[in-house]
């Protein structure tokens, strides 16, 4: 999991109450993502502005990978394509293999919450950004905090 240090001095805590999005998202309706044998959300504020929540997901053998796979094919096939609300694909293995960039657009696609999503051996991690100023999050911090998770759990 981020630390504080990686989180400009924030402390993470326990996800809110009626958060809205999934921090294991599913695209389409069916069929269903692989689910995973445990995982821990946790989430910081981030420069007053940014809101980051990470998930961390363990899965029984190949399933972290199977995850990240089935979330890229539903990603194609229900990605909404900006204008609407929904989730909608802006990079595979960008980060690396098995790594994948999308938004989880609302507000008829006018606003969005930024995703990276990460298999690294038996675990997946989810990171979620949202803007309370502007409603877009910044990929590219996105991408930096996504690579520190990325990198933590490989150390596991």
């Amino acid at each position: 999991m981020l630390q504080p240090e990686e989180l400009g001095g924030s402390v993470p805590g326990p996800v809110e109450d009626g958060f809205a999005w999934s921090l294991l998202p599913q695209p389409c309706a069916d069929p269903p993502v692989p689910q995973p044998d445990a995982s821990r959300s946790l989430a910081a504020d981030l420069d007053g502005r940014f809101r980051v929540y990470e998930n961390v997901a363990r899965y029984r053998g190949d399933g972290a990978r199977g995850y990240v796979d089935e979330l890229k094919a539903q990603l194609a096939r229900c990605g909404v394509g900006g204008g609407d609300d929904g989730y909608d694909p802006v990079a595979e293995d960008h980060l690396g293999p098995d790594t994948v960039l999308f938004t989880g657009n609302y507000d008829l696609g006018d606003r969005y919450v930024g995703y990276v999503v990460a298999a690294r051996g038996r675990y997946v991690v989810v990171l979620a950004m949202t803007d309370s100023r502007l409603g877009a999050a910044d990929l590219t911090l996105l991408n930096s905090l996504a690579q520190r998770a990325m990198d933590r759990v490989a150390a596991c």
